[in-house]
């Protein structure tokens, strides 16, 4: 009984964290167009994401090296590689597409560093991930911001539903909010994971 009552508070207080969230977001929103008019590339959405990205990044490698979990290397690596993409701005100064120059490296050291551990060890490591409701909601975070928010943003779609009403700010207000959305949910997929790795030790 207790087990089960815990279960259904941790997962409505889950609930209340989205709730949370979703108002975040629209919140980062509103500040854009309140502020700027529209959704600038150095405005509140942005750096939101980029922060989102970062700290979600951050956690997993630290993971990786804290609880020596060499699949956490992986999983970290490739949302490092989403936050040097996400920069690709700063990049753009220097030359186009230098942001891949910088993805690369840190690509191959995480995939370095799973090597040296051996394979066994990052597949066992990868596979307790899978099994958590972490992977479900990073999955779910990363199909939103790769997939879903560039499929919605899809402009010939927005021109044929709008017509000549079509505005392009519209169409990007959509987009870049739902890819914001996406990236709170991954931030909170390794704030939940780095919990449940924490609590094992005290267990």
């Amino acid at each position: 009984m207790k087990e089960d009552l815990r279960f259904v508070i941790k997962n409505f207080i889950y609930f209340l964290l989205y709730g949370v969230v979703c108002a975040l977001v629209l919140g980062c929103i509103y500040l854009d167009i309140k502020y700027f008019k529209y959704l600038p590339e150095r405005g509140f959405v942005e750096r939101a994401q980029e922060l989102l990205i970062c700290v979600s990044a951050s956690v997993f490698l630290w993971l990786a090296w804290k609880k020596n979990k060499s699949g956490l290397w992986l999983v970290g690596g490739f949302l490092a590689c989403m936050f040097i993409r996400e920069l690709d701005i700063v990049f753009d100064k220097i030359f186009h597409g230098a942001w891949a120059y910088v993805a690369i490296p840190v690509a191959c050291l995480c995939i370095f560093k799973a090597w040296k551990n051996g394979f066994k060890e990052t597949v066992a490591s990868l596979a307790e991930f899978m099994r958590t409701q972490a992977f479900i909601r990073l999955t779910t975070g990363l199909l939103t911001v790769m997939v879903f928010s560039r499929l919605i943003g899809y402009k010939p779609m927005w021109k044929l539903a709008m017509g000549k009403h079509y505005y392009w700010s519209v169409k990007f207000i959509v987009e870049e909010g739902t890819e914001l959305f996406g990236y709170s949910i991954i931030f909170l997929a390794a704030v939940e994971y780095a919990c449940y790795l924490l609590k094992q030790k005290e267990d």
